[in-house]
């Protein structure tokens, strides 16, 4: 019995894994707005209804593939931050964030639209990526004040101040107009002022 059911799993991920992966190359081509169930069903020829035997929508299937677009491409943490000091890994971590969004909306520009959209709506991977990011930099202002690098403060609040204030380097919809509103400015500007109001702005 225990090994049916692992069997299934197992095929229930294997489909699964294979209708994301159709989505995103059609949505990689076409956008997700001219891609629908019977597109992907087509695609892996299949019936749309055994489409709809693992998810129950549109919706659901480019949710669960903006989920997974997001794991791949903004890792919480990278390895070798250990290195830096807590105010050095804060930046390296926002500037990461930034550059793989920048680097996805020049080379994937429709699945960047995707994410653009899934913001926008608030679809709920995006705000559970939000809330993963919020809480890893929440987690370095903690650390950062043991370090007595900053100053006295509560984390999560500063953190999403921090968030707020970079909004223009962390959301999709921003993105493209950071240089046009911001001519006089980089990311790394931005992102330094930002900690280093972490040090020294008002408690």
């Amino acid at each position: 019995m225990t090994q049916r059911r692992t069997s299934r799993q197992e095929s229930r991920g294997t489909n699964v894994a294979r209708i994301l992966s159709a989505a995103e190359t059609l949505c990689a081509i076409y956008g997700s707005g001219k891609t629908n169930v019977c597109d992907i069903a087509s695609y892996l020829k299949m019936s749309p209804a055994n489409v709809y035997r693992f998810f129950p929508s549109k919706l659901a299937i480019y949710d669960e593939l903006v989920a997974r677009v997001l794991q791949n491409n903004f890792p919480v943490m990278q390895p070798g931050y250990g290195r830096f000091t807590t105010a050095e890994t804060l930046r390296e971590f926002m500037l990461g964030l930034y550059r793989h969004s920048f680097a996805l909306m020049r080379n994937e520009g429709k699945i960047f639209e995707l994410l653009t959209v899934a913001d926008e709506e608030r679809w709920p991977a995006f705000e559970v990526h939000v809330k993963r990011v919020r809480a890893a930099v929440a987690e370095l202002i903690e650390e950062g004040i043991r370090a007595q690098e900053f100053r006295q403060q509560d984390s999560r609040r500063a953190a999403e101040c921090l968030c707020a204030s970079t909004a223009s380097l962390l959301e999709p919809k921003a993105i493209k107009n950071l240089h046009l509103r911001h001519p006089l400015i980089t990311p790394e500007d931005l992102i330094s002022f930002c900690v280093e109001a972490l040090r020294n702005g008002p408690s």
